[in-house]
């Protein structure tokens, strides 16, 4: 069955849908209701996510979170509260990320990009598009992170995993420059920062054919992304952020 839906609706449907609901009602009064399950449910969801939301990255709140990822969350909103510029408890840390997205692509799509990154798109690089995901981030440079050359800098996330008690695999990666300018992306849409604060620049694990390695940032213009050839360098300005990723099965 096929029902007519508001914006305002849709906005309501997704949430529900986050929550693994899978008997809809999309008419006030319950005049419509949809009902799919298993295989059929999933692949509409991810297309009804897409037409409605208009993004690949859907924030979800903490009580939304699946209770199998309740202990890595709680660790991550202990981290974002100590941070020394504390990111509020309303702040989303988890992300429901869909299949696809990539830098060249859709990230000029999804928000203010430096003159909509068209001068990146003759760059040669493996522009790695995202998976379906789960991502749990704190949405601040880990702190102690700038001024670290790429291998000091992976062994400082390591520890700061540790530290937090997160899964192992989570702090074990930058993430590539599709992930983060969706995650930093949508991060603005929900709160209006513009992160990394204070004018500083995350790496992540992008390289171009020559080693380059890619950088994002803000400008008054928009999010950019530059490509450096002293990639494993170490500046004052460049960090990183804490990321954890949990795969979903299509």
């Amino acid at each position: 069955m096929t029902a007519r839906i508001t914006p305002g609706q849709g906005k309501q449907l997704v949430r529900f849908c986050e929550d693994g609901i899978v008997g809809l009602n999309l008419e006030k009064g319950g005049a419509q209701r949809v009902i799919m399950q298993g295989d059929a449910f999933q692949t509409r969801l991810k297309e009804m996510i897409l037409e409605l939301a208009s993004t690949f990255f859907i924030p979800v709140k903490d009580v939304n979170v699946p209770s199998i990822h309740h202990h890595a969350l709680a660790k991550y909103r202990a981290g974002a509260r100590q941070h020394p510029d504390p990111v509020p408890d309303t702040t989303p840390l988890c992300y429901r990320v869909i299949k696809g997205y990539t830098l060249k692509e859709h990230a000029p799509k999804a928000g203010p990009c430096y003159k909509n990154f068209q001068y990146l798109q003759n760059w040669n690089f493996n522009d790695e598009p995202t998976q379906d995901c789960l991502v749990f981030w704190i949405p601040r440079l880990v702190p102690g992170s700038t001024g670290k050359t790429v291998d000091e800098q992976k062994i400082h996330l390591v520890k700061f995993g540790q530290r937090l008690e997160l899964p192992t695999h989570h702090c074990s990666s930058f993430g590539s420059a599709a992930l983060l300018s969706g995650m930093i992306l949508a991060h603005y849409k929900a709160t209006g920062e513009q992160v990394p604060l204070n004018g500083l620049w995350t790496r992540t694990d992008s390289c171009d054919a020559d080693g380059g390695r890619l950088f994002l940032f803000w400008l008054p213009g928009g999010l950019l992304c530059v490509c450096w050839d002293w990639a494993g360098a170490r500046d004052d300005s460049l960090g990183c952020f804490a990321l954890g990723v949990e795969t979903l099965r299509s």
